[in-house]
């Protein structure tokens, strides 16, 4: 089962150049994003079995490095985001992993065309694999949070460097 995801939003090298103006004239002035979005990081499996007793017996931990792809859509204001997101994750040893959620996020501006955000984040993920010819299919929610900074190079393009943790 996969229990945690730790990730880059995204890395991408870039020269930071000022778009020059103010989008939010006041704090409620809010703008519509898109975004895409890569990541790598690990995952961990646990193979589990029922105890009699109560509670699941841990057979076997297994951390695997693994890599995803996103698409969030959302808006901005002057202080916040909030981004409906979903994601496809390549995780070894699985037939398919992918998450759909939410994510909050506060933003620390640091000028016009910078900010450091602290997040949540929330939703469900599906994942199945296949063994010994049987297909084990899982549907779990997760809850997390992420930071990181974020660096406008243009009024619609903007390159972002953070990390997420998900349980």
């Amino acid at each position: 089962m996969l229990r945690k995801t730790v990730g880059s939003l995204m890395l991408l090298a870039g020269v930071y150049a000022s778009a020059g103006e103010n989008y939010f004239q006041t704090a409620w002035d809010a703008k519509g994003l898109l975004a895409l979005e890569g990541a790598f990081g690990q995952a961990q499996t646990k193979q589990v079995q029922d105890n009699p007793g109560g509670g699941d017996y841990v057979l076997n931990t297994q951390t695997d490095g693994m890599g995803a792809g996103g698409l969030k859509l959302g808006g901005e204001s002057e202080n916040y985001r909030l981004f409906l997101s979903g994601r496809y994750h390549v995780v070894p040893d699985y037939d398919y992993v992918a998450t759909v959620g939410a994510e909050l996020q506060y933003l620390i501006r640091g000028g016009e065309n910078f900010n450091i955000f602290l997040g949540i984040n929330g939703g469900m993920m599906r994942s199945q694999a296949t063994a010994n010819d049987v297909e084990y299919t899982v549907t779990n929610p997760y809850l997390g949070g992420d930071a990181g900074v974020n660096f406008d190079i243009t009024q619609n393009f903007g390159v972002e460097l953070g990390a997420r943790l998900n349980q």
